[in-house]
């Protein structure tokens, strides 16, 4: 009864009755599936170019790929299957495989609820992305052996089979054979190597992901399952065998056949043109005649990827063989003696020409595509099968067909892997023809995944990595743009994709990253004011936004240390001589006076040394200064030593009592500030060195010049010759507004602004360059403590960014600063960012160690072509930075971004897309933040955005404001009054639910309903 049913079902097998016909992989070995028939299957996963392409860069590439593979698919046996699939309505799924689920998890083990962006995120994306994948599946079938191989191989069939015994209904472990793996090896080896020696980023991908991708592929309901099949290695349970059957075989312990794991439901044929696969139903069209002008494959994607249509394609190219261009030949010949036939020998004479005089060799060619629609819908197939068959037919002119025998046979002719079988029909092409029109030429990113999620214009999904990680271990961002084109809402984004990135993870668990930023404005103000309602108000001083002034409150001194240190750490000893040489520098000067900078060094270690000597420099303890500190000392019952004691004794009693955060407050009194500087450099050590040294420029003594340009400086910045006030505690992303101290106009503004940015470098991020190495340098009693601090700080991902940074030009001081961070900063785990209009504001030490290039626009032709020329772009970006750069739209702001990742350069034309809710949390337009600063006043953060993202989708109202604005100057209204009245106008319509914001209102009984927080 066994044998009949084996019998009956390998010849219903055998005329491809049931779906599990279609399936000839039998099982695996290594990365390669093997099929009934031995042979050898290994799927490339294809990214894609690293860099945007022309016509003619195609043509290049595909001329020496063309070279590298003729040897291989010269003669029967070998073939490649170019398979793509593009999905608009499997978008979500994949976004929340590459971004959203590890943003949610992370923000959950952060602290952030940011469900509001997130979720908007989930609504606005698939609507805008779809999802896409290319493979290229490579064939090896017994006939490359020779003859002698052949039989070899059977008997080695044989050999394996007799040791194993009867396994019965499981996957046939003898059909491996080591002779046929190193063929397909090589084959694999040659072909990966000609992708990559491209730039075209390709990978093998191992047995179980494919066979995952194949049923995913044929049920679209799967998408993004975790199913995977059992193959040979794995672990399996053992089934349990029928009653009836008297001697189990061994098939009950072993892994079950792949065919019956991976087909999980039938397909049903209706009518001539329609199969019904799981919850969808498929429509095939085959490629009945190939292009005359055949073009690459992306073309073809990126017309289709803007029709927003599920489809796949399986393109099939195999070793003809000399024998089939003999027997074309012969054809030819034999037809040619009937007069219409003349075009058909022309046709083979143009095959033979390129064979001989080129060494062309032509391939056969097959390409069968496929479209689908939820079953309930098969009007929206017919649509769609009819829009995928127009679109074959405008790709270099080809002709398409919906009319195939079996249209089951024809959908899966599109199942990626599991048979190299096709329903169109073959075609005769060169290999270069054919080449071509493989799915390599989209372009690719070169991360898997993301906290940050680009688009491509086509609806592409690329993600976007921002804690640099492995594949790019130096974080060096530059952001080049006018005014208005995205920039700052660009540097939110990847400033908010770093909180929920794996930046967040340290040695003490998840935790806000450690982010500075040095701005001209307040354009990263709703960055802040995010961040810190996504952290509760209990945590909100987490984030901290300042505008720095010249004021009492905003005191911060440089002279201050690590607690329990009484001598500045080697990098914070640099930073007091680059601030003190650009203090001590004429304003129209670019080099410090000689001798100036030995001078500099030893007044600091003259004045630190005063403050740690008992009854010299020595600060004095007063109570009364800091009664948190008075208060720490009586509960901790401290006996200060001295009948006049010194901070330096409070700072170091406190250390050991473990009150670290309160010593630091008290060392604040113990450090040195800018007028004690005066005294060390009349000290007898510095006159002794100094007093002789006389400038030629001034004819002043050197000491005395210093002491004349610190006077002025404690003068101009008394903020700076105090004891720190200006406390952000335990802060960790701070953004520092430097507009009322940064002035521009003048010499002597430039030199101030100068100044500031050195300083705002040193409050933001004089700890994250902290590293274990430096632990010598600290007193043994608070040396501990550091230990941690220190290792928390070298291990943790930080940023610093600068905005304006052509503020700083003329600057050689603090541009040295920044590019010895740039060095440092890997060795450190320290990321830099740099904004300016144009390019040449960088600088040319900045521009060459840079790793991420996010080019925005450019003001005129002049500049356009300098980023051409300085980033050596290709053409076609070439194009993007001259003509596509226009700013932001409704659908998302454009942008050229240039990476170098994993050793080679990515150049990729991006979208950033942001949903209303994320566009007014970090509008830096002056009419946009002014109407939401009235509405977050008035109905708070989270109820200002929905009602702004409601009644202004786009994430601006300023076209709203500019209308009203000119109708009332029209009316004759004071001009310097206007657009102020009309943000009160449109706030209160916003908070009362009249006017625009009759939207906000219920649509039932409008009049009976009021808005939460509108009566106050």
């Amino acid at each position: 009864m066994s044998f009949l049913s084996n019998l009956f079902a390998g010849l219903s097998l055998a005329l491809k009755q049931p779906l599990e016909s279609y399936c000839d992989i039998d099982t695996s070995h290594g990365n390669a599936l093997v099929t009934k028939s031995g042979h050898y299957v290994t799927w490339l996963r294809v990214d894609g170019m690293q860099r945007m392409a022309e016509r003619k860069d195609f043509d290049a590439i595909n001329e020496a790929m063309r070279l590298d593979l003729s040897g291989a698919l010269e003669t029967r046996g070998h073939a490649i299957v170019g398979w793509y699939i593009s999905d608009p309505d499997a978008a979500l799924v994949e976004i929340e495989r590459l971004n959203l689920a590890s943003c949610r998890n992370i923000a959950q083990e952060v602290g952030l609820d940011l469900r509001d962006i997130l979720d908007e995120r989930a609504k606005l994306w698939p609507k805008l992305m779809r999802w896409e994948a290319a493979y290229l599946i490579l064939w090896t079938r017994t006939s490359v052996l020779t003859r002698e191989e052949r039989k070899q191989l059977k008997a080695e069939y044989a050999a394996t089979a007799k040791e194993l015994g009867a396994v019965g209904q499981t996957q046939r472990v003898f059909l491996r054979s080591e002779v046929m793996a190193a063929r397909h090896e090589a084959f694999t080896t040659r072909v990966l190597s000609a992708l990559r020696a491209h730039d075209i980023a390709a990978g093998v991908i191992d047995p179980h992901e494919a066979l995952g991708v194949a049923r995913s592929a044929m049920y679209r309901e799967m998408a993004g399952s975790d199913w995977t099949p059992c193959l040979p290695g794995d672990r399996v349970m053992a089934r349990c065998p029928e009653e009836d059957v008297k001697k189990p075989k061994a098939e009950y312990l072993l892994w079950p056949p792949i065919r019956e794991q991976i087909f999980y439901a039938d397909a049903v044929t209706q009518g001539g043109q329609r199969v019904d696969f799981g919850d969808n139903t498929f429509a095939p069209v085959d490629m009945n005649i190939g292009p005359e002008d055949p073009r690459p494959f992306v073309e073809l994607a990126a017309v289709l990827g803007r029709d927003r249509i599920p489809w796949r394609a399986a393109i099939v190219l195999e070793g003809s063989g000399q024998a089939a261009m003999q027997l074309k030949d012969v054809g030819a010949s034999f037809l040619s003696m009937f007069p219409g036939n003349a075009d058909l020998r022309r046709a083979f004479a143009f095959l033979r020409e390129a064979r001989e005089k080129e060494n062309h060799i032509a391939v056969r060619l097959r390409a069968s595509f496929a479209t689908w629609a939820p079953i309930e819908e098969p009007h929206k197939l017919r649509r769609r099968m009819s829009t995928l068959s127009q679109r074959i037919e405008g790709w270099g002119n080809a002709k398409a067909t919906t009319v195939i025998g079996d249209p089951l046979e024809g959908v899966m002719s599109t199942a990626p892997g599991l048979a190299l079988a096709s329903t169109a029909n073959p075609a005769l092409a060169l290999l270069g023809d054919a080449l071509v029109m493989l799915p390599w030429n989209r372009t690719a990113s070169p991360w898997e995944a993301g906290s940050v999620l680009f688009r491509r214009p086509d609806g592409g999904i690329w993600p976007y990595d921002p804690a640099g990680g492995r594949k790019r271990p130096l974080v060096v961002d530059i952001f080049v743009a006018p005014p208005g084109s995205g920039k700052s809402v660009l540097a939110n984004t990847i400033n908010i994709g770093l909180c929920l990135s794996t930046a967040v993870m340290g040695t003490n668990g998840a935790k806000v990253p450690l982010i500075g930023k040095a701005d001209i404005g307040r354009s990263a103000e709703g960055f802040v004011r995010l961040i810190q309602e996504a952290l509760g108000p209990h945590r909100k001083h987490e984030a901290v936004f300042c505008s720095l002034q010249f004021a009492p409150g905003f005191e911060f001194n440089i002279f201050d240390l690590q607690v329990g240190c009484e001598y500045p750490l080697p990098l914070e000893k640099a930073f007091l001589q680059n601030f003190l040489a650009l203090a001590t520098l004429p304003v129209d000067e670019s080099t410090p006076f000689e001798g100036m900078a030995q001078l500099i060094s030893l007044v600091i270690d003259e004045v630190y040394r005063s403050c740690t000597e008992i009854g010299g420099g020595s600060k004095p303890y007063r109570p009364g200064l800091d009664r948190d500190v008075d208060e720490a000392l009586r509960r901790h019952r401290v006996k200060l030593d001295h009948e006049s004691p010194y901070w330096r004794d409070v700072v170091n009693a406190l250390c050991d009592a473990g009150e670290h955060r309160l010593a630091e407050r008290a060392q604040r009194h113990a450090v040195p500030i800018l007028e004690d500087l005066i005294g060390a450099v009349r000290s007898d050590q510095i006159k002794d060195q100094f007093d002789a040294l006389k400038l030629s420029q001034t004819s002043e003594k050197a000491s005395q010049i210093f002491e004349r340009y610190i006077s002025d400086l404690i003068r101009r910045f008394p903020t700076l010759n105090a004891p720190t006030q200006l406390d952000f505690g335990p802060a960790r992303i701070i953004v520092l507004d430097l507009q009322y101290v940064a002035p521009t106009g003048s010499t002597a503004a430039n030199r101030q602004t100068e100044m500031m940015y050195l300083l705002a470098r040193h409050i933001l991020a004089r700890n994250f360059f902290l590293h274990p190495e430096y632990l010598v340098y600290i007193p043994e009693r608070v040396r501990e403590h550091h230990k941690k601090r220190f290792l928390e700080a070298y291990e943790t991902v930080k940023r610093v960014d600068y905005d304006e940074w052509h503020r700083t030009q003329g600057s050689a001081l603090v541009r040295a600063q920044a590019e010895l961070d740039v060095r440092e900063g890997r060795k450190h785990n320290v990321q830099l960012g740099f904004a300016s209009q144009r390019l040449s504001d960088m600088g040319d030490g900045i521009i060459a160690q840079s790793t991420g290039r996010f080019v925005l626009g450019a003001d005129d032709q002049r500049e356009r072509e300098e980023i051409v020329k300085r980033f050596g772009l290709t053409e076609a970006s070439a194009k993007i930075v001259r003509n596509r750069l226009t700013g932001p739209r409704r659908d998302g702001a454009p942008f050229l971004a240039i990476f170098r990742a994993e050793q080679a350069n990515y150049e990729q034309f991006l979208v950033n897309s942001l949903g209303p809710i994320e566009l007014w949390a970090l509008s830096t337009t002056p009419g946009d933040t002014s109407l939401r600063n009235r509405i977050y006043d008035r109905v708070g953060y989270s109820e200002g955005l929905r009602r702004l993202s409601k009644v202004f989708p786009g994430g601006s109202a300023m076209d709203e404001i500019e209308r009203r604005t000119k109708a009332r100057l029209k009316k004759g209204d004071a001009a310097d009054r206007v657009e102020s009245g009309v943000v009160d106008e449109l706030a209160d319509e916003l908070i009362r639910g009249h006017g625009l914001g009759l939207v906000l209102r219920p649509y039932e009984n409008p009049r009976d309903h009021e808005l939460p927080a509108a009566a106050e």
